[in-house]
């Protein structure tokens, strides 16, 4: 298993060059412009900037970014929709890895979901605090994020149903998780983690350790032996 892993790990690396090198490159001035932006949200935290500041980052003119948006607002729901299929590139080698049971599927998309807001703190601070009504009004950002949702809340009911999971209540046991991948992020994303864990936040398992010990309060004695396979993060070995 762990050789596996690795070679996913690998192919992680390589596609993780693809995708960084085709968004910043100038030749893709409409990807260039979404990069931008969100760069913008990761320094201020905030959705406060114009396009001219995103011009002048990129090194080019107001004028050019009307070309490829109609206005700020297009743009933010482009990098939101344009966040959740990076998102879902990460998730989908994740699941590659992670196959095997429904346990091992979800713990996948929490490493996926973790890792992304790693690598695009910017896309994920769009995607997750600073949605705009433009946004929540978009049919493929809603369609994206609906997806995702109903993915975890089949894997849920894949576990209950298999026996891998004690009997508890759906919606309950959704925000459960989601609250525990999502709190994760936004503590490395605020840079408060060695607040709480100085001695364990550099470990490169750590993450792994805390959605096993979260997963754990739902298992069923079936469900505990497949934790620890489940716990082996995909993206351990691409830290950089």
């Amino acid at each position: 298993m762990a050789d596996l892993v690795i070679n996913k790990a690998q192919k992680i690396q390589k596609n993780l060059k693809v995708t960084r090198k085709s968004a910043y490159h100038h030749g893709n001035m409409h990807e260039a412009i979404i990069i931008a932006a969100t760069s913008l949200i990761k320094e201020r935290k905030s959705l406060d900037f114009q396009l001219k500041d995103i011009a002048s980052l990129i090194n080019t003119s107001t004028p050019a970014i009307y070309r490829h948006f109609e206005n700020k607002q297009a743009l933010l729901v482009a990098a939101a929709t344009f966040g959740y299929d990076l998102q879902k590139k990460y998730r989908d080698i994740a699941l590659e890895v992670h196959c095997e049971t429904p346990i091992h599927k979800l713990t996948a998309i929490g490493f996926a979901y973790i890792h992304f807001s790693r690598i695009y703190p910017g896309f994920f601070m769009l995607m997750k605090n600073l949605e705009t009504k433009e946004i929540l009004s978009s049919e493929e950002y809603i369609k994206q994020r609906d997806f995702t949702q109903n993915l975890v809340r089949s894997l849920i009911n894949d576990c209950i149903e298999s026996g891998l999971f004690i009997d508890a209540d759906r919606e309950i046991a959704i925000t459960f998780l989601q609250s525990t991948t999502y709190g994760i992020a936004q503590m490395f994303l605020l840079e408060s983690m060695p607040q709480f864990a100085p001695t364990q936040y550099n470990d490169p398992n750590f993450v792994s350790k805390v959605i096993r010990h979260t997963i754990g309060s739902m298992l069923t004695d079936k469900g505990r032996l497949h934790l620890e396979a489940a716990t082996q993060n995909p993206f351990i070995y691409k830290l950089s």
